[in-house]
């Protein structure tokens, strides 16, 4: 799923300042999946959470947490900030991928 957002961030198309309006009204993030993302940067392991709405995906925020120089000290962190984060311990709110509408036309 962060593959195709990232895709979408490459139309060099400019947003309305409406668009971002749902960042500072932070009620939506009661009702959020946290996905952990690590990736390699400059030699090290960044470890991000994501915060997307489950019903409308593409309302995200995407935070750096930490950055290691071991991958499974990395793996380990974001696993549990994953869990800390989570408003739902057990993971059982997840993202659907067929909710994600893009129109490019």
């Amino acid at each position: 799923m962060l593959s195709f957002i990232e895709n979408l961030y490459s139309t060099d198309k400019a947003g309305a300042l409406s668009d971002t309006g749902f960042i500072l009204d932070d009620f939506w993030l009661q009702d959020t999946a946290v996905i952990e993302n690590i990736e390699r940067r400059h030699g090290a392991w960044d470890v991000c959470l994501v915060f997307a709405h489950y019903l409308q995906p593409l309302k995200l925020i995407k935070r750096k947490i930490t950055n290691f120089a071991s991958f499974k000290k990395a793996e380990v962190t974001a696993h549990y900030m994953r869990r800390l984060a989570a408003k739902d311990q057990r993971g059982t709110m997840i993202i659907n991928e067929k909710s994600i509408v893009v129109n490019l036309s």
